[in-house]
């Protein structure tokens, strides 16, 4: 059901979504193509916006801090996810992989290495400082149009 908080939650977390992953793709090695990574972020943040921000407000400003910097956290870890999974298909279609636990395994040692490398203070600092204040305003939101 369409409430004012989760379209809010989705709009803001889309938002801190694309902010963080703009500053990820300063980290990407040299020749990595980013056409698309921030708007895929921005996708994740309106999907985790809208079901976990939007559907938890309601609960109280303190509940809203946790709840935003949770929806961050989720935001990351699905974009991780994503993108390790994605080179992980993409390899194995160019048959880099004998088996299929190789590539299971792969993923998850793409997915560390993912997390390793979006470790800077600008991403952390977008995804949490973002995470707290769209947590608050999704909070005001669902006050003022309940």
């Amino acid at each position: 059901m369409l409430t004012a908080a989760k379209l809010v939650g989705a709009i803001l977390f889309a938002g801190v979504g694309y902010v963080a992953g703009y500053l990820v793709t300063d980290t990407f090695p040299e020749g990595q193509l980013a056409t698309y990574f921030p708007a895929s972020i921005a996708v994740i943040g309106l999907w985790q916006g809208w079901y976990v921000m939007g559907g938890r407000a309601g609960a109280g400003f303190s509940a809203a801090l946790g709840n935003g910097f949770r929806t961050s956290v989720q935001i990351a870890f699905f974009g991780l996810a994503f993108y390790a999974l994605r080179e992980m298909f993409r390899r194995s279609a160019n048959l880099r992989y004998d088996q299929p636990g190789e590539a299971v395994t792969a993923a998850l040692e793409l997915f560390l290495e993912y997390f390793w490398q979006m470790q800077t203070a600008p991403v952390l600092i977008a995804l949490a400082a973002g995470g707290l204040i769209a947590g608050v305003l999704t909070e005001m939101a669902a006050r003022t149009w309940r």
